[in-house]
Protein backbone atom coordinates (compact mmCIF):
# COMPACT_ATOMS: atom_id res chain seq x y z
CA UNK A 1 0.00 0.00 0.00
CA UNK A 2 1.44 3.36 -1.03
CA UNK A 3 1.69 6.31 1.34
CA UNK A 4 -0.96 8.17 -0.71
CA UNK A 5 -3.46 5.34 -0.22
CA UNK A 6 -2.64 5.07 3.49
CA UNK A 7 -3.15 8.79 3.91
CA UNK A 8 -6.45 8.80 1.99
CA UNK A 9 -7.75 5.93 4.13
CA UNK A 10 -6.61 7.76 7.26
CA UNK A 11 -8.39 10.97 6.26
CA UNK A 12 -11.64 9.11 5.65
CA UNK A 13 -11.31 7.30 8.98
CA UNK A 14 -10.64 10.55 10.89
CA UNK A 15 -13.69 12.17 9.30
CA UNK A 16 -15.79 9.09 10.11
CA UNK A 17 -14.71 9.08 13.77
CA UNK A 18 -15.40 12.80 14.17
CA UNK A 19 -18.86 12.35 12.67
CA UNK A 20 -19.58 9.51 15.10
CA UNK A 21 -18.41 11.62 18.06
CA UNK A 22 -20.21 14.99 17.83
CA UNK A 23 -18.71 16.06 21.18
CA UNK A 24 -15.32 16.05 19.45
CA UNK A 25 -12.03 14.18 19.75
CA UNK A 26 -8.55 15.37 20.71
CA UNK A 27 -5.48 14.81 18.56
CA UNK A 28 -4.21 12.35 21.18
CA UNK A 29 -7.47 10.34 21.10
CA UNK A 30 -7.38 10.14 17.31
CA UNK A 31 -3.70 9.18 17.33
CA UNK A 32 -4.29 6.36 19.82
CA UNK A 33 -7.34 5.07 17.94
CA UNK A 34 -5.62 5.07 14.53
CA UNK A 35 -2.16 4.12 15.86
CA UNK A 36 -0.34 7.01 14.27
CA UNK A 37 1.72 9.78 15.81
CA UNK A 38 0.07 12.96 17.05
CA UNK A 39 2.14 14.94 14.52
CA UNK A 40 0.75 12.84 11.65
CA UNK A 41 -2.83 13.25 12.89
CA UNK A 42 -2.38 17.01 13.26
CA UNK A 43 -1.13 17.23 9.66
CA UNK A 44 -4.12 15.17 8.52
CA UNK A 45 -6.54 17.50 10.33
CA UNK A 46 -4.94 20.46 8.59
CA UNK A 47 -5.38 18.72 5.21
CA UNK A 48 -9.02 17.91 5.99
CA UNK A 49 -9.73 21.55 6.70
CA UNK A 50 -7.55 23.42 4.20
CA UNK A 51 -7.56 21.09 1.17
CA UNK A 52 -10.74 19.02 1.47
CA UNK A 53 -12.93 21.74 2.99
CA UNK A 54 -14.08 19.71 6.00
CA UNK A 55 -15.82 22.18 8.38
CA UNK A 56 -13.71 21.52 11.50
CA UNK A 57 -14.28 23.37 14.75
CA UNK A 58 -11.62 23.55 17.45
CA UNK A 59 -13.89 23.14 20.47
CA UNK A 60 -13.33 23.28 24.22
CA UNK A 61 -10.40 21.26 25.50
CA UNK A 62 -8.79 21.25 22.05
CA UNK A 63 -11.40 18.77 20.86
CA UNK A 64 -11.90 18.78 17.10
CA UNK A 65 -15.51 18.66 15.96
CA UNK A 66 -17.36 18.61 12.64
CA UNK A 67 -20.02 21.24 12.14
CA UNK A 68 -23.51 19.62 12.41
CA UNK A 69 -25.15 18.88 9.06
CA UNK A 70 -21.88 18.88 7.11
CA UNK A 71 -21.53 16.59 4.09
CA UNK A 72 -19.27 13.51 4.48
CA UNK A 73 -16.14 13.40 2.37
CA UNK A 74 -15.38 10.62 -0.05
CA UNK A 75 -17.36 9.28 -3.00
CA UNK A 76 -19.83 6.43 -2.69
CA UNK A 77 -18.75 3.30 -4.53
CA UNK A 78 -21.04 0.38 -5.32
CA UNK A 79 -20.33 -3.17 -6.39
CA UNK A 80 -22.29 -4.30 -9.44
CA UNK A 81 -24.87 -6.11 -7.33
CA UNK A 82 -25.19 -3.25 -4.84
CA UNK A 83 -25.79 -0.97 -7.82
CA UNK A 84 -28.59 -3.24 -9.01
CA UNK A 85 -30.24 -3.09 -5.57
CA UNK A 86 -30.01 0.72 -5.50
CA UNK A 87 -31.41 1.01 -9.02
CA UNK A 88 -34.44 -1.16 -8.18
CA UNK A 89 -35.04 0.95 -5.06
CA UNK A 90 -34.97 4.01 -7.32
CA UNK A 91 -37.66 2.49 -9.55
CA UNK A 92 -39.88 1.83 -6.52
CA UNK A 93 -39.41 5.41 -5.34
CA UNK A 94 -40.32 6.81 -8.75
CA UNK A 95 -43.44 4.65 -9.03
CA UNK A 96 -44.94 6.23 -5.92
CA UNK A 97 -43.65 9.81 -6.27
CA UNK A 98 -46.56 12.15 -7.03
CA UNK A 99 -44.66 15.46 -7.03
CA UNK A 100 -41.23 16.78 -7.90
CA UNK A 101 -38.71 16.64 -5.07
CA UNK A 102 -35.66 18.90 -5.56
CA UNK A 103 -33.64 16.90 -3.02
CA UNK A 104 -34.53 13.60 -4.70
CA UNK A 105 -33.53 15.06 -8.07
CA UNK A 106 -30.15 16.08 -6.70
CA UNK A 107 -29.67 12.65 -5.11
CA UNK A 108 -30.55 10.84 -8.34
CA UNK A 109 -28.09 12.97 -10.31
CA UNK A 110 -25.31 12.01 -7.87
CA UNK A 111 -26.40 8.37 -7.88
CA UNK A 112 -26.25 8.22 -11.67
CA UNK A 113 -22.60 9.26 -11.52
CA UNK A 114 -21.79 6.55 -8.97
CA UNK A 115 -23.27 3.67 -11.00
CA UNK A 116 -21.87 1.87 -14.04
CA UNK A 117 -22.79 3.74 -17.24
CA UNK A 118 -25.22 1.05 -18.43
CA UNK A 119 -27.19 1.42 -15.17
CA UNK A 120 -26.54 5.10 -14.62
CA UNK A 121 -28.32 6.09 -17.82
CA UNK A 122 -31.54 4.52 -16.50
CA UNK A 123 -31.23 6.55 -13.30
CA UNK A 124 -30.95 9.61 -15.55
CA UNK A 125 -34.15 8.47 -17.28
CA UNK A 126 -35.80 8.21 -13.85
CA UNK A 127 -34.58 11.71 -13.05
CA UNK A 128 -36.11 13.03 -16.26
CA UNK A 129 -39.43 11.34 -15.37
CA UNK A 130 -39.38 12.87 -11.88
CA UNK A 131 -38.84 16.35 -13.32
CA UNK A 132 -42.08 16.00 -15.27
CA UNK A 133 -44.11 15.60 -12.08
CA UNK A 134 -45.97 18.67 -10.78
CA UNK A 135 -44.01 20.85 -8.35
CA UNK A 136 -45.30 21.38 -4.81
CA UNK A 137 -43.32 24.02 -2.92
CA UNK A 138 -45.35 23.42 0.26
CA UNK A 139 -44.54 19.71 0.36
CA UNK A 140 -40.86 20.34 -0.41
CA UNK A 141 -40.59 22.76 2.51
CA UNK A 142 -42.51 20.46 4.88
CA UNK A 143 -40.23 17.56 3.94
CA UNK A 144 -37.09 19.58 4.62
CA UNK A 145 -38.32 20.81 8.00
CA UNK A 146 -39.38 17.31 9.05
CA UNK A 147 -36.13 15.78 7.80
CA UNK A 148 -34.06 18.21 9.87
CA UNK A 149 -36.29 17.59 12.90
CA UNK A 150 -35.90 13.82 12.47
CA UNK A 151 -32.10 14.09 12.23
CA UNK A 152 -31.84 16.45 15.23
CA UNK A 153 -34.56 14.78 17.39
CA UNK A 154 -36.36 18.14 17.46
CA UNK A 155 -40.05 18.88 18.00
CA UNK A 156 -41.95 20.59 15.18
CA UNK A 157 -45.21 22.48 15.12
CA UNK A 158 -47.47 21.32 12.28
CA UNK A 159 -50.86 22.29 10.92
CA UNK A 160 -52.79 19.60 9.09
CA UNK A 161 -56.15 18.80 7.54
CA UNK A 162 -57.96 16.44 9.89
CA UNK A 163 -59.94 13.92 7.85
CA UNK A 164 -62.06 12.96 10.86
CA UNK A 165 -62.89 16.51 11.99
CA UNK A 166 -62.88 17.96 8.44
CA UNK A 167 -60.99 20.98 9.76
CA UNK A 168 -57.46 22.37 9.98
CA UNK A 169 -55.79 21.52 13.29
CA UNK A 170 -52.37 22.06 14.87
CA UNK A 171 -50.11 20.01 17.12
CA UNK A 172 -46.53 19.84 18.28
CA UNK A 173 -44.95 16.64 16.99
CA UNK A 174 -41.87 14.72 18.10
CA UNK A 175 -40.68 13.43 14.72
CA UNK A 176 -39.77 9.76 15.15
CA UNK A 177 -39.78 8.58 11.54
CA UNK A 178 -40.46 9.51 7.91
CA UNK A 179 -41.76 6.68 5.76
CA UNK A 180 -43.15 6.11 2.28
CA UNK A 181 -45.57 3.39 1.22
CA UNK A 182 -47.67 2.60 -1.83
CA UNK A 183 -50.46 4.75 -0.36
CA UNK A 184 -48.38 7.86 0.34
CA UNK A 185 -45.63 9.45 2.45
CA UNK A 186 -46.02 9.74 6.20
CA UNK A 187 -44.48 11.24 9.32
CA UNK A 188 -44.80 9.19 12.50
CA UNK A 189 -44.27 10.63 15.96
CA UNK A 190 -45.65 11.59 19.34
CA UNK A 191 -48.42 14.16 18.92
CA UNK A 192 -48.62 16.49 21.92
CA UNK A 193 -52.24 17.41 21.16
CA UNK A 194 -53.33 13.76 21.16
CA UNK A 195 -50.92 12.54 23.84
CA UNK A 196 -50.01 9.46 21.82
CA UNK A 197 -48.19 8.11 18.80
CA UNK A 198 -49.81 9.30 15.56
CA UNK A 199 -49.24 8.96 11.81
CA UNK A 200 -49.80 11.96 9.53
CA UNK A 201 -50.10 11.77 5.74
CA UNK A 202 -47.75 14.43 4.33
CA UNK A 203 -50.32 15.37 1.70
CA UNK A 204 -52.45 16.70 4.58
CA UNK A 205 -49.65 18.51 6.44
CA UNK A 206 -50.08 22.15 5.45
CA UNK A 207 -47.08 23.61 7.29
CA UNK A 208 -44.24 22.58 9.58
CA UNK A 209 -42.00 24.79 11.71
CA UNK A 210 -39.11 23.74 13.91
CA UNK A 211 -39.14 24.55 17.63
CA UNK A 212 -36.40 24.84 20.24
CA UNK A 213 -37.48 21.64 22.00
CA UNK A 214 -35.74 18.29 21.60
CA UNK A 215 -36.91 14.83 22.60
CA UNK A 216 -35.80 11.26 23.24
CA UNK A 217 -37.67 8.28 21.80
CA UNK A 218 -38.67 6.31 24.89
CA UNK A 219 -39.46 2.96 23.28
CA UNK A 220 -37.86 2.57 19.88
CA UNK A 221 -38.16 -1.22 19.98
CA UNK A 222 -41.87 -0.90 20.74
CA UNK A 223 -42.31 1.45 17.79
CA UNK A 224 -40.53 -0.99 15.49
CA UNK A 225 -42.71 -3.84 16.74
CA UNK A 226 -45.91 -1.86 16.09
CA UNK A 227 -44.72 -0.83 12.63
CA UNK A 228 -43.98 -4.48 11.84
CA UNK A 229 -47.68 -5.30 12.39
CA UNK A 230 -48.78 -2.49 10.08
CA UNK A 231 -49.90 -3.76 6.68
CA UNK A 232 -48.47 -0.91 4.62
CA UNK A 233 -45.62 -0.02 6.98
CA UNK A 234 -46.86 3.35 8.25
CA UNK A 235 -50.45 3.29 9.55
CA UNK A 236 -50.37 2.23 13.20
CA UNK A 237 -53.46 1.19 15.12
CA UNK A 238 -54.12 0.36 18.75
CA UNK A 239 -56.13 -2.81 18.05
CA UNK A 240 -55.15 -6.25 16.88
CA UNK A 241 -57.00 -8.07 14.12
CA UNK A 242 -56.50 -11.72 13.24
CA UNK A 243 -57.40 -11.73 9.56
CA UNK A 244 -58.22 -14.95 7.69
CA UNK A 245 -58.73 -15.10 3.92
CA UNK A 246 -59.22 -17.92 1.47
CA UNK A 247 -57.80 -17.41 -2.01
CA UNK A 248 -59.18 -19.26 -5.01
CA UNK A 249 -57.05 -21.82 -6.83
CA UNK A 250 -56.51 -19.52 -9.83
CA UNK A 251 -54.53 -17.00 -7.71
CA UNK A 252 -53.20 -19.25 -4.93
CA UNK A 253 -49.76 -19.62 -6.51
CA UNK A 254 -49.42 -15.86 -7.05
CA UNK A 255 -50.25 -15.19 -3.40
CA UNK A 256 -47.95 -17.94 -2.12
CA UNK A 257 -44.89 -16.75 -4.04
CA UNK A 258 -44.87 -13.33 -2.35
CA UNK A 259 -43.83 -12.23 1.15
CA UNK A 260 -46.64 -9.97 2.31
CA UNK A 261 -46.31 -9.53 6.07
CA UNK A 262 -44.08 -10.71 8.98
CA UNK A 263 -47.00 -12.46 10.67
CA UNK A 264 -48.38 -14.23 7.59
CA UNK A 265 -49.24 -17.92 7.64
CA UNK A 266 -50.03 -19.63 4.35
CA UNK A 267 -51.81 -22.98 4.32
CA UNK A 268 -52.42 -24.86 1.02
CA UNK A 269 -55.87 -26.50 0.93
CA UNK A 270 -56.83 -29.77 -0.73
CA UNK A 271 -58.99 -28.08 -3.37
CA UNK A 272 -56.00 -26.00 -4.59
CA UNK A 273 -57.07 -22.90 -2.66
CA UNK A 274 -54.87 -21.12 -0.14
CA UNK A 275 -55.64 -19.93 3.37
CA UNK A 276 -53.96 -16.64 4.35
CA UNK A 277 -53.69 -15.59 8.02
CA UNK A 278 -52.04 -12.53 9.57
CA UNK A 279 -52.22 -10.31 12.64
CA UNK A 280 -52.61 -6.56 11.97
CA UNK A 281 -53.00 -3.45 14.13
CA UNK A 282 -55.14 -1.63 11.55
CA UNK A 283 -57.34 -2.62 8.61
CA UNK A 284 -57.12 0.75 6.86
CA UNK A 285 -54.48 -0.23 4.31
CA UNK A 286 -55.50 -3.88 4.21
CA UNK A 287 -59.03 -3.33 2.88
CA UNK A 288 -57.92 -2.00 -0.57
CA UNK A 289 -55.53 -4.93 -0.91
CA UNK A 290 -58.31 -7.44 -0.27
CA UNK A 291 -60.58 -5.65 -2.76
CA UNK A 292 -57.85 -5.78 -5.41
CA UNK A 293 -58.28 -9.59 -5.61
CA UNK A 294 -61.98 -9.29 -6.44
CA UNK A 295 -63.95 -12.55 -6.19
CA UNK A 296 -60.71 -14.56 -5.92
CA UNK A 297 -60.40 -13.64 -2.24
CA UNK A 298 -63.02 -14.47 0.40
CA UNK A 299 -62.77 -13.00 3.91
CA UNK A 300 -63.43 -15.52 6.68
CA UNK A 301 -62.66 -13.15 9.55
CA UNK A 302 -62.84 -10.89 11.39
CA UNK A 303 -66.54 -10.20 10.90
CA UNK A 304 -66.13 -6.40 10.55
CA UNK A 305 -63.68 -6.90 7.68
CA UNK A 306 -65.95 -9.47 6.01
CA UNK A 307 -68.91 -7.08 6.30
CA UNK A 308 -66.98 -4.10 4.92
CA UNK A 309 -65.69 -6.02 1.88
CA UNK A 310 -69.12 -7.51 1.17
CA UNK A 311 -70.84 -4.13 1.43
CA UNK A 312 -68.31 -2.42 -0.86
CA UNK A 313 -68.79 -5.11 -3.54
CA UNK A 314 -72.58 -4.86 -3.27
CA UNK A 315 -72.38 -1.09 -3.78
CA UNK A 316 -70.01 -1.49 -6.70
CA UNK A 317 -72.25 -4.11 -8.33
CA UNK A 318 -75.30 -1.82 -7.90
CA UNK A 319 -73.60 0.87 -9.98
CA UNK A 320 -73.44 -1.54 -12.93
CA UNK A 321 -76.94 -3.00 -12.52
Amino acid sequence: MTEQIRRASRLVEIEHRLRKNPQGLTVRELAEALRYSMRTIQRDLNVLESELGAPLVDGPGRRYQLMPGSTPIGAVRFTLHEARAVYLATRLFLRHADERDPDAESALAKLAGALPDSMGRFVVFALEELKKRPADARLARVLRVLTSAWAEARTVSISYRSQAARAVKTTDLDTYLLDATATGSYVIGHSHAHGELRTFNLDRVLSADSTEHTFVVDDLDGLRARLALSWGGAVIGDDEFDVVLEFAADVAERVAERYWHPSQRLTPLENGCLRFEARLTSLLEFVPWVRSWGPSAMVLGPEELRAEIAQSFRQAAAQYA
